[in-house]
């Protein structure tokens, strides 16, 4: 390939951080989500697609396109065609892990507002955490600093690496009073994951444990879930993803304790980080020079009162200070509820937070150091 080429390339236009870092060695045309198309892309010539999860890459988008190349900025890849793809001598490729502290951060911060609520530190819960890959280990990492007691579920890596350190689906369900989803979204294979929360699993729940799901909507059954907040086996459930999103169900809706448009992963850092990868595998598939992109143009904003002092903060201090880098969620739930049928438009717009390390903590206290690192906070 000659050192000039330049593949034509269409990126979704909403991708974060990634307009012209692609310039200089690839032609690149920037299109709103709704109008990447398979007309569109034959009209492009497109060898290479950069895509969110929206796009669905499957054979009524890519038949008959010149399509060689496929980076999704996102940890999920249900979305892709994988058997199409490798039939059709397309590469692809996720962004594993970009958004796994943001999703962590998510579950922590709701769960820290929850603790507030009932002034009950997280340390007297034991939380079940369904799927231990990227984010499940970031969450379980945040938890047990913490002092929560954490039952690790993970069939496949319970096979691959021993069942020593995991429990079953039905000891979670016993034991735990909060219950955590981070599964990818299978409807195949030996351990599929889809309605994998469903009527099942909550019959045999014993201690009306607290639900979350911020992994994949079609995890969770929701006549099941429904049905199970009627008969008060579960104390309730917090959702950020949804079955058949973005058409989302009302009534789901209307009981969720707590509802967010499937922006737990949604941070500035790992729309970065995830912008980032996509970049480095169009680089990669295309035989591109790294040396021409100018990441260092990559500027993350500085967050609202970065620096925060605990020194008026009397008790649960770490569960106060996980919800208050939080504290924007409740404005976009507001506007969830208010506008369903905005579902994807919320999305889009919405105004990314940053993740710890961006915040620094004042009046910490010699003995909470080493939690608050854990944290992912920086120490003033």
């Amino acid at each position: 390939m000659s050192s000039d080429y330049r593949p034509r390339l269409v990126a979704d236009q909403s991708l974060p951080y990634l307009a012209g870092l692609l310039d200089a060695v690839a032609d690149v045309t920037y299109l709103p989500s709704q109008e990447i198309s398979r007309e569109r892309l034959i009209e492009e010539k497109t060898e290479g697609l950069l895509v969110r999860s929206v796009t669905h890459c499957n054979q009524n988008l890519l038949e008959g396109t010149m399509i060689r190349s496929i980076a999704t900025a996102t940890a999920g890849f249900d979305h892709i065609d994988r058997d199409y793809c490798s039939s059709h001598g397309i590469l692809w490729r996720n962004s594993p892990g970009c958004n796994a502290r943001s999703v962590a951060h998510w579950v922590m911060g709701v769960l820290a507002e929850r603790a507030l609520h009932l002034k009950r530190p997280l340390a007297q819960e034991t939380l079940a955490i369904i799927g231990v890959g990227h984010v499940g280990s970031n969450v379980q990492q945040m938890a047990e600093a913490l002092g929560v007691k954490t039952l690790l579920v993970d069939p496949p890596r319970a096979e691959q690496e021993g069942q020593q350190g995991f429990s079953s689906l039905e000891e979670a369900a016993h034991k735990a009073t909060i219950i955590t989803f981070h599964t990818p979204l299978t409807k195949e294979g030996k351990h599929p994951t889809y309605h994998l929360l469903g009527e099942d699993f909550l019959r045999q729940c014993r201690k009306k444990p607290l639900i979350l799901n911020a992994a994949r909507g079609a995890i969770a059954d929701s006549d099941a879930l429904l049905q199970a907040l009627n008969s008060e086996r579960i104390e309730g459930f917090y959702l950020d993803c949804w079955e058949g999103e973005p058409n989302i169900r009302l009534d789901v809706l209307a009981r969720a304790e707590r509802a967010t448009p499937h922006i737990a992963g949604f941070s500035a850092d790992g729309k970065a980080r995830g912008t980032r990868m996509a970049v480095e595998t169009m680089l990669e598939h295309f035989g591109l020079n790294p040396a021409l992109i100018p990441f260092d143009r990559i500027s993350l904003p500085t967050p609202e009162n970065a620096t925060i002092n605990l020194s008026s903060i009397g008790s649960l201090r770490p569960e106060w200070i996980l919800a208050h880098t939080m504290k924007a969620l409740p404005q976009i739930e507001q506007a969830l509820r208010q506008t369903p049928d905005q579902f994807e438009s919320l999305r889009v717009h919405y105004n990314y937070p940053r993740e710890a390390p961006a915040y620094q903590l004042l009046g910490v206290l010699p003995e909470e150091e080493q939690l608050f690192r854990a944290l992912g906070y920086s120490i003033a």
